[in-house]
């Protein structure tokens, strides 16, 4: 690693070595149990692993108030040390828990699979008992131009779905649970395309039919989760330690607040990145075909949940922290009022800074003298503006009492189709201490 020359307050130095793989999820694909549910925006096992590896001190317990897919738990779990996270979305929420639970058992999996198969096997060639998701789009019908998943596709699918219902054991209906969500895109009409997600070229062409969608969902199973039962099952003999009672399905910025004064001495979390990314669209099939929302209603009120890191939401003229490189930031910004796609931007901006201030406030209280924390993000880039998030959140850090010790540059990404593709973003993990 080496120091990077910059005209910020703080050292930035070069682990692009060190970090360019392990930030991403990809690395996790292999792994048993994260591979069971690929989640591009997360970073890897190797991440956690390292900081723990460099800290001088054994840490009794640790803070993600963004969790996403539970990485940084489900690691922790491993090492016996004691972690709180949070999770607005219910989705990510149930795949981090399922993660996170103890107790599976290669029979006991086995007998649950042979009874989906016999449900399966039984349902195929009688109309679906479930009905589809009430949302206009997901289904093809006569009156649409584009739908997500052909009739056919939503047969097979609400198969499974009702097949998955009937499992007598929880623990691997749930298991069951993830394996459809994790097929979705593969028999859908769409994939994800960066902010939202976009048909498929020459998605007409498609032809899945009912029987393969089975054939897709229990191959997942066979070959991925399958082997995964049997190693987990001898690995939860060694464990014990669990953070599966200390996950929760909240806002982060109540989440946070209501943790015990003094009690975190490790932060590890990567909150989402200014990118005008709404993950309530991004993840819209999952959520809806598990019946996570059953309304566009149900939509917007966890969309008012999460970080203000979007446009979906109107929040009304945001009153951000005072930082000098924020404020000449939204002054070129602002500058550019007449280019906006979406009029909220600037609050989208100011918001993200505001909500993330808040949160280090009461990390100011939780967190123990000579505690430490990692967090990564990533800078943005408006109108061929850079946003420099790391510099702007390690002010907002130092501002709640904390010291920043350096920023690690991990990567570089490149910014959106319409930006200068000349100009790279760093992603970085800012590195504080107490």
């Amino acid at each position: 690693m080496i120091n990077v020359n910059n005209s910020s307050n703080y050292p930035f130095k070069d682990f692009t070595s060190e970090y360019s793989a392990i930030m991403k999820f990809e690395k996790n694909k292999a792994e048993p149990l994260h591979r069971w549910y690929p989640f591009v925006e997360g970073y890897s096992r190797e991440f956690i692993e390292g900081i723990i590896n460099e800290l001088d001190y054994s840490p009794t317990c640790c803070l993600d108030p963004f969790v996403g897919s539970g990485t940084t738990p489900v690691q922790l779990q491993l090492l016996d040390i004691p972690c709180y996270s949070f999770e607005v979305s219910p989705f990510m929420y149930f795949i981090a828990t399922t993660k996170l639970q103890r107790g599976y058992q290669a029979k006991s999996f086995d007998k649950s699979l042979t009874q989906l198969v016999e449900l399966l096997t039984e349902i195929k060639q009688k109309d679906p008992i479930l009905s589809p998701p009430n949302s206009e789009t997901f289904v093809e019908n006569s009156t649409l131009k584009k739908w997500l998943f052909d009739k056919s596709v939503m047969d097979g699918l609400l198969d499974i779905k009702y097949a998955i219902s009937q499992i007598d054991d929880v623990l691997y209906r749930n298991v069951f649970k993830i394996a459809l969500a994790s097929i979705l895109l593969t028999v859908s009409n769409v994939y994800r395309n960066g902010k939202c997600v976009a048909y498929k070229k020459n998605w007409q062409e498609e032809n899945i039919d009912r029987t393969d969608v089975h054939n897709i969902f229990l191959e997942k199973i066979e070959t991925v989760i399958k082997g995964d039962i049997s190693e987990l099952e001898t690995r939860d003999k060694k464990l014990t330690q669990s953070n599966l009672d200390k996950c929760f399905n909240e806002d982060a910025r109540v989440g946070v607040s209501k943790l015990k004064n003094n009690s975190i001495d490790l932060l590890i979390t990567s909150p989402p990145y200014l990118n005008s990314r709404d993950y309530t669209d991004i993840y819209r099939l999952e959520l809806w075909m598990l019946d996570m929302v059953k309304s566009h209603e149900d939509i917007r009120a966890l969309r008012e949940k999460t970080l203000i890191s979007h446009v979906q939401i109107k929040h009304g003229n945001i009153i951000p922290p005072y930082v000098s490189e924020l404020q000449s930031t939204m002054k070129s910004i602002n500058a550019n009022k007449e280019n906006f796609w979406n009029q909220e931007i600037p609050n989208m901006i100011n918001g993200y800074f505001r909500d993330l201030h808040y949160i280090f406030t009461w990390l100011s209280r939780k967190m123990k003298s000579g505690s430490r924390g990692y967090v990564n993000v990533a800078n943005s880039m408006y109108f061929n503006i850079e946003i420099k998030v790391d510099e702007i959140l390690a002010d907002i850090i130092e501002q709640n009492g904390f010291l920043v010790e350096e920023i690690r540059i991990a990567r570089y990404l490149s910014p959106s189709a319409h930006q200068n593709k000349a100009n790279k973003l760093r992603e970085s993990v800012i590195v504080f201490k107490t």
